[in-house]
């Protein structure tokens, strides 16, 4: 299996760095520093899987860098030809991982790289079996290929009916990658148009009215960690070719600065709409799709892994302070249930037995909550009653919201086919979900 690790390789003496390298070259991406000086330049910029350090750098010592390496989440190996106690203790106190001889490498340093490799495969699938509770075999297989992926200038995109769980697979792949760095989250769904580009890059104070003072986007935040977009499809597209630009000369300017920021970091989009449908209709650019997903993950709906929701209801019951039993026949019907907010809603669902009254849930019971509600009425007098009770604009939200919760239902969570079908917009379709705390 090919690795995809990162390497970071400080040696000041070019012959040991070529040696270093030959040896290194199938498991990843190399750079290298010569002193101490670049080394940092370099630190600073972006994290390493793994960074190897000479203790005799010139005018400096390899071992004031180690805690340095060490604070940016790297796995520091020290590769030298001074072997006095002193200076291995100290290697060791200050977080090296290994100590090894310049003159035993070629036997040595593979089987360490290696042991590097399982041991971050295991931490994958260790979080992934605690946070991400699923035994579908194919998004096992999936989450896999995840933990191989060297993440030096990659970029994730999680599609995905909403509910699913494309924000917490987010949160997984970044306390796996970037565990000391930020994690920055932006749903671009909930800001407006005209004030994207303020989040995104930042401004100046006085760039526009009401900017009183100076602000620090989310892509600046983000350096050297991961932004996390959400709602990607929601963005403009006039958005997509500047957020492009930022991508691939990794600079922008904050809105009314003439000053380039440097911005590195893994990038995650996800999104729950069809954005090869929004391409076919010049709805989403091409060329911005291409880069924002280099790979490209797929959660599936809860109701194409039903066996899921057994474990799921345990996860979810152990969780809960308050115990109770859900009876075979109350299980049956929870399968069979369409699920249109997957997870999220059968959690809201569990959240609710806890809740309850009953310590017994059977079926009539889940029937009661999973609605089999009540249909909302139309007659004149129950409108009536309703608008001068509680105001016209009640009225109308309560449609809106009722209208947007049975969508959602005949369409299985696809937030496309639910706009399709309401005949509205994206941004009304969002505004319906934010002003009534709609949540699937």
């Amino acid at each position: 299996m090919k690795s995809h690790l990162s390497f970071l390789i400080i040696e000041d003496d070019k012959y040991a760095r070529l040696n270093l390298r030959e040896i290194l070259q199938p498991f990843g991406i190399i750079e290298e520093a010569e002193d101490i000086k670049s080394a940092r330049e370099k630190l600073a910029i972006r994290p390493y899987d793994i960074v190897l350090t000479d203790i005799e750098l010139g005018e400096g010592s390899g071992v004031d860098l180690i805690s340095e390496i060490v604070k940016k989440g790297s796995h520091c190996i020290v590769v030298s030809s001074y072997e006095g106690d002193e200076t291995i203790e100290k290697a060791y106190t200050l977080g090296a991982k290994h100590y090894l001889s310049k003159f035993k490498l070629k036997d040595q340093l593979p089987v360490y790289i290696q042991k590097f490799i399982q041991a971050k495969q295991a931490k994958f699938e260790k979080i992934l079996k605690d946070e991400f509770i699923t035994q579908d075999e194919d998004l096992i297989s999936e989450f896999k290929k995840l933990a191989e992926i060297n993440w030096k200038n990659q970029t994730l995109f999680i599609s995905g009916p909403t509910g699913t769980g494309k924000s917490l697979l987010g949160k997984l792949i970044h306390e796996i990658t970037h565990p000391e760095a930020n994690l920055v989250h932006l749903n671009c769904s909930e800001v407006a148009e005209n004030l994207l580009e303020s989040e995104l890059f930042g401004h100046e104070k006085g760039a526009f009215t009401g900017a009183d003072q100076k602000k620090d986007g989310k892509l600046k935040l983000a350096h050297g960690g991961t932004l996390f977009l959400d709602e990607v499809a929601t963005m403009p597209m006039a958005m997509q070719q500047k957020l492009l630009k930022a991508l691939d000369e990794k600079t922008f300017y904050p809105v009314g600065s003439s000053t380039p920021v440097k911005a590195d970091f893994t990038l995650i989009t996800a999104t729950c709409e069809d954005l090869k449908d929004k391409m076919a209709k010049k709805e989403f650019r091409e060329d911005f799709f291409h880069r924002i997903s280099g790979f490209q993950f797929h959660l599936k709906s809860l109701s194409e892994r039903p066996n899921d929701i057994d474990l799921l209801l345990r996860h979810f019951q152990a969780l809960s302070p308050r115990r109770y039993v859900i009876k075979p026949d109350a299980i049956q019907l929870l399968k069979k249930h369409a699920w249109p907010g997957n997870i999220r809603e059968l959690r809201k669902t569990c959240e609710r037995f806890s809740q309850g009254g009953s310590g017994i849930i059977d079926s009539q019971i889940v029937s009661k909550m999973l609605g089999l509600e009540t249909k909302f009425q139309s007659s004149q007098e129950e409108w009536e009653e309703h608008v001068f009770q509680h105001g016209l604009k009640s009225y109308i939200n309560m449609i809106e919201r009722k209208a947007v919760e049975e969508a959602m239902k005949r369409n299985n969570g696809k937030i496309t086919a639910c706009i399709k079908d309401l005949k509205i917009s994206s941004s009304a379709f969002y505004r319906i979900l934010q002003e009534n705390k709609l949540q699937f």
